[in-house]
């Protein structure tokens, strides 16, 4: 029993000393990343130009969608025009009619038809006077019939040149909702595609600054090539006075000021009251790899530092900055200046604002969302 206990007491205390690891990242993920990204501009690209063959294919059926539109609209008019003059010779016609029936009605009361038959000088001249009446009865029978199947046509076809109207406008609505919908779609990729490039040119030179500094595809960046300086147990005595540092050799940023804001409730880091101009040290040893203000929306100065804690990977982001002083891939110590306490960005007032995280650090080796998911309460490190 005595036997598991200590057994029990070496594990436990093996596993308080061993360092954690930090998150591996090797060179050829970062190249992996450009290749990615390089690939889906591509595919975008590739997209767009599918798209703009579409929209001008779709743009030359509405143009003759266009064309036959108006040309039915023409016939259309061609037609009742056609109708109108047609009516106008139904009721001349029909005038006409009523006169000859009233002619004939005459001629039967006074018997003047059997007159006119009679009157013939020969037997072919009263088959001639039979005949020329019979005609006159027929032919206008037939006109009129002639005139009102013509009137009837005339407006079957308008009524089907009015359904091939509304046809057409309905497909020319369709196509314009279709192009709409696909200039649209390519109006998403274009906005999305100054991101895909930005993503390409950060990862090449991701790639290409790792590489000046010696690494090769597998190693593992921050691990086994350019490794920041280890910040454990110690760090710079020269630090100057008004510095407080801790027994695990991190430091307060500045020196004097106040506390204006402590972490937590949403608030990701500590903000440290002080004058603008005041001096910002590094928390730890480290290294500085990023300097600049485009990472963040409202263009705040900011510096990012890696530190290397017992091989664990710890990372600090100082913001609202008034200016510079180190630039990226320099090696920092607790005694060194790095900048200078400002109120750029989403500020109300001069004040430091330092965030932490551990194992992800933003644009080192992890996205924005993977670095705020390891984000950390400074104090964990940080003298109060």
């Amino acid at each position: 029993m005595k036997k598991v206990k200590i057994i029990v007491a070496i594990l436990c205390i093996c596993i308080l000393v061993l360092p954690t690891t930090t998150h591996a990242v090797t060179l050829k993920e970062y190249e992996n990343m450009v290749e990615k990204y390089t690939k889906e501009l591509e595919e975008k690209e590739a997209k767009m130009a599918k798209n703009d063959k579409e929209v001008a294919e779709i743009k030359a059926k509405i143009a003759d969608i266009e064309e036959q539109i108006t040309e039915a609209e023409e016939e259309i008019e061609n037609l009742k025009t056609e109708i109108d003059k047609s009516n106008k010779k139904i009721k001349k016609k029909e005038r006409e009619s009523k006169d000859l029936v009233q002619y004939f009605q005459v001629i039967s009361n006074e018997n003047t038809y059997l007159e006119y038959i009679f009157e013939a000088d020969s037997i072919t001249d009263m088959i001639y006077r039979v005949s020329v009446v019979e005609q006159l009865t027929d032919y206008n029978e037939e006109v009129m019939d002639d005139l009102e199947k013509l009137i009837e046509e005339n407006k079957q076809k308008t009524k089907d040149l009015d359904e091939k109207n509304d046809e057409l406008a309905d497909l020319q609505v369709e196509l314009n909702s279709e192009k709409e919908r696909i200039e649209t779609e390519n109006r998403e990729i274009e906005g999305t595609i100054p991101s895909t490039k930005g993503q390409i040119e950060y990862y090449k030179k991701q790639v290409s600054y790792y590489k000046s500094r010696g690494c090769r595809s597998n190693d593992v960046i921050g691990v086994t090539c350019d490794k920041p300086p280890v910040s454990s147990g110690g760090g710079n005595s020269n630090v100057g006075t008004g510095a407080v540092v801790g027994e695990n050799g991190f430091r307060r940023p500045i020196n004097g000021g106040y506390i204006s804001w402590y972490y937590g409730g949403g608030h990701k880091g500590v903000d440290y009251a002080a004058g603008c101009g005041t001096a910002i040290y590094p928390v730890a040893a480290g290294r500085v790899y990023y300097v600049g203000n485009t990472l963040d929306a409202w263009g705040a100065k900011m510096i990012l530092i890696v530190h290397n804690v017992n091989g664990r990977l710890v990372f600090s982001q100082y913001a609202h900055l008034q200016g510079y002083n180190v630039s990226v891939g320099q090696d920092v110590n607790i005694g060194d200046v790095i900048g200078y306490v400002g109120s750029t960005g989403n500020s109300t007032g001069c004040h430091l604002h330092l965030e932490m995280s551990r194992d992800y650090g933003w644009v080192y080796n992890g996205t924005y969302g993977q670095y705020r998911s390891n984000i950390i309460d400074p104090f964990m490190y940080v003298p109060n």
